[in-house]
């Protein structure tokens, strides 16, 4: 008969339901209902799917289901599109000033597809240097990457987003979950103190939390995650420069 450690199939089989039930909490984040009734707003040079959802306080999710948008940075001056459960009055001017210049050249990899799928830019979200990257570990799959820092740290918001998730989660401990635009969420975890609270929009370089060991840390750091469609990837692919050592 094999030898067996006691208790790690028991440590294993809650690793395995605290990432099911992370996977749940982004699907629940992302298929709410879509409410009735609305108003029009016309697109004007300079707007994107997340400012006018801020504007009217609905998610851009709603948005792209209300209007089958599948592209989220393809909207056209002019385009009509249809605020779902809400009556409030379109802006006297335009939402986010002129448009962004062109880049000249396209972000490699992963980062140019959540660009060209939801006009995404994400960036790191704390100072430091990664010391557990993405993928298999000690036996198990490590779902995104480590970075060290001090206790109490900042850590930002790596994208614009709506919070689906903020409370305490298995071996993530105290865990923030941000949906962002299209099929993007990303994870924060092992938080000292959650700065956010479920259900409230942020803005790009927001604080979300700061940097603890709760849950099943080793010491003091960011555990960070990027999930497409609920499924985890490298972080890495979609962050700055693809360096190994994060900076702000």
């Amino acid at each position: 008969m094999p030898f067996r450690r006691p208790g790690r199939d028991t440590r294993m089989g809650r690793v395995g339901r605290g990432f099911a039930t992370l996977a749940l909490l982004i699907l629940a984040g992302a298929c709410s209902s879509l409410p009735k009734g609305g108003t029009t707003h016309v697109v004007r040079p300079g707007e994107n799917l997340w400012r006018i959802s801020r504007h009217y306080g609905v998610t851009v999710d709603e948005l792209r289901r209300a209007n089958r948008v599948r592209d989220a940075h393809a909207l056209q001056v002019g385009q009509q599109l249809r605020i779902p459960g809400v009556e409030k009055a379109p802006p006297s001017g335009t939402l986010g000033g002129e448009p962004r210049a062109p880049r000249e050249r396209p972000p490699p990899g992963d980062r140019a597809l959540a660009l060209r799928e939801a006009d995404l830019r994400f960036d790191w979200p704390v100072a430091g240097s990664v010391s557990s990257g993405f993928g298999w570990r000690r036996g198990r799959r490590h779902e995104g990457i480590d970075i060290p820092a001090k206790q109490g740290a900042v850590v930002r918001a790596a994208e614009a987003g709506r919070v689906i998730y903020a409370g305490t989660l298995g071996d993530y401990g105290r865990v923030v979950i941000v949906k962002h635009a299209g099929r993007y969420s990303t994870v924060y975890a092992h938080n000292h103190r959650n700065k956010v609270r479920k259900g409230q929009f942020i803005e790009k370089g927001d604080v979300v939390c700061t940097v603890g060991r709760t849950g099943n840390a080793r010491g003091s750091h960011l555990h960070f995650e990027v999930r497409r469609d609920r499924v985890a990837s490298d972080p890495l692919r979609y962050l700055p420069d693809h360096r190994r050592t994060a900076s702000r």
